[in-house]
């Protein structure tokens, strides 16, 4: 039985490099100078295969800009893209326009003001002129090319004279007005002498909508953050005015839930309901907070304030994070907060499952933290060092942060080292150590020491992502191991993105801190299914296997609408 992961981890990761191998690969976007041309005559001599057609083009409308999107009946993975001057060009070898009239209406939209489909010999060339500062690039999946279009953006000073000219415009306006409706008041005439000055009546009438004009204009409506925004709240802003104004940004998932497991029955139920919110306080100056409303399993809502970080980032080399945040234990805990919709799947692996979940981990943390890039350091180096409450081991699970009182005097800590290449982008590995003194109530103290590895990869198409834990808790003359792992592969194929998990985790019945949990041995595979319903929801279906020691094993299939606004 020890070795029945290995049984599902083999084949997989086999499997999971054969379709790696036989993918298209990122360099088919290549960088051709000016002053080399394709050679056209060339290569239409030299095709010899049927020629792709060429869908008509399409144009959308994105957050950035422009979407213009090739299509065709086979791999468009040999294409070029390049800058030749005003024009961005893209070739696409041994191809023809599938529609005559394709050379005569091509699409246009922000960031492209002309664009221009020509037969080559055997090639197709597709020529976008940009506009002034506009920048393109091309991402390639299978047999769809999009072509992504982004205008240059104004300066701050230009944005912030054309603001300026709008609420004085906004000021003439309601002075005018002003000045129609004391002409119309009774007894104006008689009053003229001693009429209220236009300035200042307008002044007192514009207070209160100048504020509203420039909040307006300032772009309080804003698309949904990153990634990294989603980390570290990186769009906070001020209002003009100098004081901070508060950003909310909301995400949260509908679920179903259907389960073999004795006692669990087919549900719907609400997942997260993540307010996450961030102001700037000045240059340097941040705060980051998110708000969990959540239902439990007896039908009640719990509301938890999950991060609160007060954040001073003077340099990209040191980081001060203040109050609750999540701990750099693993890549997976850092990279995907709260808010499913982020995540590929429609759960976290168990070994990174919330403390209110039943998870085994201290993911969060109430202290301090420093972070930074290491200068001068090769491979883009990265330090995270966390000191804080830790976790209580005598609090119930879903109570276990310390977030308001220590059950110890001692603290916890935690050391990272990140490696993010910059020739690689995507990647990253890293390591971590966090050490805590655990003491049970009636039974020994119990010292924590918890290590973690990562190696991902996470490019446009693809997704990579393997981390091992090995937790070790020593009490008196006994040492107790528990290891765990997960690996995580997932593709995208244009709007759908199936993906396979396998997860492990082996905890010694005889551990004081697991043995309340009942973690126990428990391992199996997760097979599912994300579509992007829109840019700003996705659907999910995940069917999980789990085998647990001494109990039978389970299925579970979670279908899972997860979304932002």
């Amino acid at each position: 039985m020890k070795r029945y992961p290995a049984a599902y981890v083999l084949p997989s990761l086999l499997l999971l490099l054969i379709m790696e191998a036989h993918a298209p690969k990122a360099g088919a976007q290549t960088a051709v100078p000016p002053s080399a041309p394709p050679r056209y005559a060339a290569r239409a001599l030299a095709a010899r295969e049927r020629a792709r057609r060429i869908a008509p083009l399409r144009s959308a409308d994105t957050r950035d800009g422009t979407r213009v999107t090739v299509t065709s009946d086979a791999p468009l993975s040999d294409y070029s893209a390049y800058r030749r001057g005003e024009d961005f060009c893209v070739l696409i070898p041994r191809a023809e326009a599938a529609e005559p009239e394709m050379t005569r209406h091509a699409p246009g939209g922000r960031g492209l003001a002309a664009a221009l489909i020509e037969q080559v010999g055997g090639d197709l060339l597709l020529t976008f002129r940009l506009e002034a500062g506009a920048e393109a690039r091309a991402e390639q999946n299978f047999n769809r090319l999009d072509i992504l279009f982004t205008p240059a953006k104004p300066s701050q000073a230009g944005q912030e004279d054309e603001r300026l000219k709008q609420v004085l415009k906004r000021v003439e306006e309601l002075e005018a007005r002003v000045r129609e409706l004391e002409a119309r008041r009774p007894g104006a005439a008689a009053e003229s002498d001693r009429a209220v000055a236009p300035s200042d009546a307008g002044a007192a009438v514009y207070a209160p909508e100048a504020a509203a004009a420039q909040a307006q204009q300032t772009g309080s409506a804003r698309g949904p953050v990153g990634d990294d925004e989603h980390a570290h709240g990186g769009r906070a802003e001020s209002l003009p005015t100098g004081t901070p104004r508060l950003q909310i940004q909301g995400y949260a998932d509908v679920n179903l839930r259907a389960s073999s497991q004795k006692g669990r029955t087919t549900s719907f139920s609400l997942g997260q309901l993540d307010l996450f919110i961030t102001s700037r306080l000045s240059e340097n100056l941040s705060v980051l907070g998110e708000l969990i409303l959540e239902a439990e399993e007896d039908n009640s809502f719990t509301f938890s304030a999950h991060r609160l970080l007060l954040r001073y980032a003077p340099r990209d080399y040191f980081t001060l994070g203040v109050g609750r945040d999540h701990t750099a234990i693993g890549y997976y805990n850092t990279a995907y907060h709260h808010g499913s919709w982020f995540q590929t799947a429609a759960t976290r692996p168990y070994l990174f499952a919330f403390e209110n979940r039943g998870g085994i981990l201290p993911l969060h943390n109430v202290g301090v933290s420093v972070s930074g890039r290491i200068p001068s350091a090769p491979f883009g180096l990265r330090y995270v060092a966390e000191l804080g409450n830790g976790r209580s081991v005598n609090a119930p699970s879903n109570r276990s942060v310390a977030t308001a009182v220590d059950e110890n005097n001692g603290k916890a800590f935690n050391l990272a080292l990140l490696a993010r290449p910059p020739r690689l982008p995507g990647f990253q590995a890293g390591f971590s150590v966090y050490r805590d003194r655990r003491t049970p109530e009636g039974a020994p103290r119990v010292g924590e020491t918890i290590m973690a590895a990562h190696l991902v990869r996470r490019t446009s198409r693809s997704e990579l992502l393997n981390e091992g834990v090995l937790i070790r808790h020593a009490t008196g003359a006994r040492v107790f191991y528990t290891p765990g792992f997960y690996t995580q592969f997932a593709r995208r194929f244009g709007d759908a993105r199936p993906y396979f998990r396998y997860q492990y985790v082996n905890a010694p019945d005889g551990d004081p801190v697991f043995r309340p949990l009942e973690v126990g041995r428990r391992h199996g595979p997760s097979l599912g299914l994300r579509y992007d319903v829109s840019e700003f929801a996705a659907f999910k279906m995940q069917f999980d296997r789990t085998l647990r020691r001494r109990t039978d094993a389970h299925d579970e299939l979670t279908l899972q609408f997860a979304f932002t606004f």
